[in-house]
């Protein structure tokens, strides 16, 4: 006795893979990544002009990469990420800005005058008057008056309780093993009772400026400007 199994046709068999063999992988094009880390890192806007210019960037960089994903018409993926990071670099960019204009604003002590350190004292340089080099002219005009300035400390031996201290106009002078030249260092003297710690970063300083009357020129790093300090902090902004 014979028996007939029914087999199905191999073309029964297969199964339909038209669903399940789709592969739905969408690579993300790197600039996507780049502008989202940058969104992140773009919070030291609230910082400086350095973070501010890093938002800028994370703007630009998000940008190309959502302009990029729709070219690509469903090729690439990672639109969200772009998002994300043009969100987070703009939102930085204008709250940093934003924050840095109020700072700038209102960072100067009252009774106080901003005097730019480099443009108004340090490239004045000095004058010739009868063959003798004589402290210019611009200068001069501030001897007396309370201004309010930023430098950098110049590093000694003592880091804390500093009664006075040696303000340079760049850290590349102070940091560097540069020798400051006369006109781009001023001696701070800190009323009585007053004593400051020792900051590598840029500071600010308000006092009464005045020459250095006793100036003999021996020692290199002799002040030929002095300021009464009345008022230090670390600055609240970089320009």
């Amino acid at each position: 006795m014979s028996q007939v199994l029914d087999r199905p046709d191999a073309a029964d068999e297969s199964v339909d893979r038209g669903e399940y063999g789709k592969f739905d992988y969408q690579p993300v094009p790197v600039v996507a990544v780049v502008g989202c880390i940058l969104g992140v890192l773009s919070v030291t806007a609230m910082l400086g002009l350095f973070g501010i210019l890093l938002a800028l960037l994370g703007t630009v960089i998000s940008l190309l990469a959502l302009f990029q994903i729709r070219r690509a018409a469903g090729a690439l993926g990672g639109v969200r990420l772009s998002t994300a990071g043009l969100v987070l670099s703009v939102g930085f960019f204008f709250s940093g800005t934003a924050y840095q204009v109020y700072a700038y604003q209102t960072e100067v002590p009252e009774g106080y005058d901003r005097v730019s350190f480099t443009q108004e004292i340090a490239k004045k340089g000095f004058v010739i008057e009868n063959d003798q080099q004589q402290v210019h002219p611009d200068v001069k005009g501030l001897v007396g008056k309370k201004i309010f300035l930023k430098g950098f400390m110049y590093p000694t031996g003592q880091t804390a309780d500093l009664p006075s201290f040696l303000l340079l106009k760049d850290s590349g002078q102070c940091c560097f093993g540069g020798q400051p030249a006369l006109t781009d260092m001023i001696g701070v003297v800190m009323e009585e009772g007053k004593h400051v710690d020792y900051y590598a970063g840029r500071v600010s300083v308000a006092g009464t400026f005045e020459l250095n009357t006793k100036f003999t020129g021996e020692d290199s790093l002799e002040p030929l400007y002095i300021l009464r300090g009345e008022f230090f902090s670390k600055a609240r902004t970089q320009f």
